[in-house]
């Protein structure tokens, strides 16, 4: 198989340039042929894997992190080519959410026939993403963890952004559709997840599942502060589902209005303002790894 790599020298925080030489050394031990390319920028990578079928490329391995996979989906989706990964990133929930390795030598050993794997690849105002969109308390957060107001990376500096997040932030009122089905309520937050994972770990919807075609929804309604701050540790093992202020449901169309102007995140990346429009359904992607989780198998 020839596949195409494409590495983001921003991610991780530079890690990738300086690992590369490793990594080349651990993929030459794989059967397969790699070309090397290092993109200056999201759009010359999209256009880089726009060209690679014409250049006989088969797949494309992504070496960086989550927000790497975000920028790459609309061209992946385009060509229909196979997707790797490589977990260089600060919170590598892609990998978590498809059961791909984590440990980045892993990673590397792809065997002559790797196994295929079938995604649902949902959008948000059009604009595709695959594992978790969401907006308020959570996004707050993320932008501050963007900006590097976290001091530190993993879950030490999500937790750092948490407080801080925290001191000033302020419910607010949605007016939700899913499918045929309308409410209203003040939220902290609603997260509608295609993956279980984000925000480095965090099991956000616990039940969620990348190919059954729906998304999960987590809708926390207002709560003091300091019970959000009790319930935040819950999250990494998904526990937080039973408080009887949230509420996990699912659906295929979810529209959310405000009359707030509130930041939408997706995949650790800031895609916009409300309103927001998620979708699922009519696209997938095909994620290729050595190991994956227990998906139904494409045959080959």
């Amino acid at each position: 198989m020839r596949i195409l790599v494409i590495v983001n020298p921003a991610a991780g925080g530079g890690k990738t340039l300086r690992l590369l030489p490793r990594i080349k050394r651990w993929l030459s031990e794989s059967p397969h042929e790699f070309l090397f390319v290092i993109p200056k920028s999201p759009e010359e990578m999209c256009q880089e894997i726009l060209n690679a079928p014409a250049g006989g490329m088969e797949a494309i391995l992504l070496l960086g992190g989550d927000g790497t996979v975000n920028d790459a989906l609309p061209a992946i989706a385009t060509t229909n080519l196979l997707l790797g990964f490589l977990p260089c990133g600060r919170g590598n929930d892609f990998a978590r959410n498809t059961g791909l390795p984590m440990d980045l030598k892993e990673s590397c050993g792809l065997p002559s026939s790797p196994s295929v794997y079938q995604s649902d690849l949902p959008t948000i105002n059009g604009k595709p993403f695959i594992g978790i969109a969401y907006v308020g308390f959570d996004a707050e957060v993320n932008g501050l963890a963007n900006e590097g107001k976290g001091f530190f990376n993993g879950t030490l500096g999500y937790t750092v952004c948490v407080l801080r997040a925290l001191k000033n932030f302020k419910p607010f009122e949605i007016e939700m559709t899913i499918d045929d089905h309308s409410l209203r309520e003040r939220v902290m937050m609603v997260s509608v997840a295609n993956g279980p994972y984000y925000g480095g770990g965090m099991k956000i919807a616990p039940q969620a599942t990348m190919n059954d075609g729906n998304l999960d929804i987590c809708i926390v309604k207002e709560i003091s502060k300091w019970e959000l701050l009790r319930q935040f540790p819950k999250v990494f093992n998904g526990t937080h589902i039973s408080h009887p202020k949230i509420i996990m449901t699912s659906g295929r169309s979810i529209k959310i209005i405000s009359d707030e102007s509130r930041e939408i995140f997706a995949d650790g990346e800031h895609v916009g303002r409300l309103p927001a429009e998620c979708m699922i359904g009519s696209q997938t992607i095909r994620i290729l790894t050595a190991f994956g989780p227990k998906w139904k198998e494409e045959k080959k």
